[in-house]
């Protein structure tokens, strides 16, 4: 189960990276004094927000198919061969192992998260995810991946003698704002998260029950 966990781990890294994209700077006084000055800190949030998004999809729906492949028995072409050449008892348990795991790799696989990550990788190249910014002026901003929206506004004064107020304020987004297909971003995630280590679980039952301790070959080795 070794690259099961590694890849429910690797999930959890981006969706912390998720989370923390959003995160201000520490408030130091070096970053007191530069806010106070004008300058706008902690605002390229963007690229590196739905890169994790992005990320976390793909980690978490794989670990049915890392599942299906070390305990159970993979069909795609590239691997077919493989699965072939094991021992026949190995592959009667395979296959058993794919029949009792079969129920619960389909349920995750029609989750809202696991159809957002196959619009992601194979229909628009992004997750259908977005965001509502209301800017300290009253100005709501919509954006999403392919949509950024403005680091800063600023506040409009027609009269000159009070031309040096108009400076730039940033605008920053907050992690309850995000929504995927109209859900709530962040507790999707972490539900999507939930799911698979019940997936793996599952796994451990299905592959105590088949396998027991009798040896298990990676495809790849033969």
């Amino acid at each position: 189960m070794a690259g099961v966990e590694l890849k429910v781990q690797n999930a959890e890294f981006h969706l912390q990276r998720m989370e923390q994209s959003l995160n201000l700077p520490e408030p130091t006084a070096l970053y007191v004094a530069l806010e106070a000055s004008g300058a706008i800190l902690g605002t390229d949030w963007h690229r590196s927000f739905y890169a994790h998004l992005d990320a976390f999809l793909s980690a978490v729906r794989s670990v049915p198919e890392v599942i299906q492949f070390c305990f159970g028995k993979d069909d795609h072409h590239l691997v077919r061969q493989a699965f072939a050449v094991l021992p026949p008892e190995e592959l009667a348990r395979r296959c058993e192992f794919k029949k009792q795991f079969k129920s619960t790799h389909n349920a995750f696989r029609h989750l809202a998260l696991s159809e957002a990550r196959h619009i992601s990788e194979h229909r628009t190249g992004f997750a259908p995810v977005d965001v509502t910014v209301v800017g300290m002026l009253g100005i709501t901003y919509v954006g999403g991946p392919t949509k950024q929206i403005p680091t800063t506004e600023t506040r409009h004064i027609d009269d000159a003698e009070l031309a040096w107020m108009q400076n730039q304020i940033p605008i920053r987004p907050l992690w309850d704002r995000f929504y995927i297909d109209e859900k709530p971003l962040f507790p999707e995630c972490h539900n999507y998260l939930a799911c698979a280590r019940d997936l793996v679980n599952e796994a451990h039952t299905i592959s105590d029950r088949v396998h027991g301790n009798n040896h298990l070959t990676l495809p790849r080795e033969t």
